[in-house]
């Protein structure tokens, strides 16, 4: 079975939420599912006409800015709920994960673990950053939205997001005693 594009489905469960433009909808993916889902702007405007030729989304009645700029804001209608839900009952296909660092560090031998290391450590890094961000926004969630229906579903994907990272950084510590292992020892009396 042929993979479909699943961006519009992120844009009608976002858009479930509230009306939004493009830039809101980049903004608000980023915010709340960002760690775990990614929409570019050059792939949410295409997606956003064809849904709107397809009836699964409708533009609000014009906005324009201080600037006088047009803004256009999307709403999901009827028969966009009803695709949301109809691929929300599916099930999931299975996911082949494509994660540079692994591939690099399969073929680490051809540079030696001191190259190997440093992906390693740049890695562990960047989880530790997203790690803290993602801690704040389960914060922000867990005390301002517990009476929400949708919070036990978002925090969910949150607790996900957060364990991964945690065994990420696990992870990261057991390669770098790995790696060092494979460094070769200094000679003695060499500085």
């Amino acid at each position: 079975m042929a993979r479909e594009s699943t961006c519009r489905f992120a844009i009608l469960g976002m858009l479930c939420r509230e009306p939004m433009s493009g830039y809101d909808l980049r903004s608000a993916i980023e915010r709340s599912v960002g760690h775990f889902w990614q929409e570019s702007y050059g792939n949410l405007y295409p997606t956003l006409e064809r849904m709107a030729e397809e009836r699964l989304v409708e533009l609000e009645p014009e906005e324009r800015t201080q600037g006088g700029r047009v803004r256009k804001v999307y709403r999901v209608t009827a028969a966009g709920r009803t695709a949301l839900a109809e691929w929300l009952r599916r099930p999931v296909l299975p996911h082949v994960e494509r994660n540079e660092l692994l591939l690099k560090l399969f073929f680490g031998a051809q540079v030696g673990p001191a190259d190997s290391l440093a992906q390693v450590e740049r890695s562990r890094a960047e989880a530790e950053g997203l790690l803290t961000v993602l801690r704040l926004i389960d914060g922000d969630v867990s005390h301002a939205r517990k009476d929400d229906p949708e919070f036990a579903y978002q925090h969910l994907s949150i607790r996900a997001g957060l364990l991964g990272l945690e065994a990420h950084l696990r992870w990261c510590d057991e390669a770098r005693e790995a790696l060092e292992r494979l460094k070769p020892a200094k000679k003695r009396g060499a500085r």
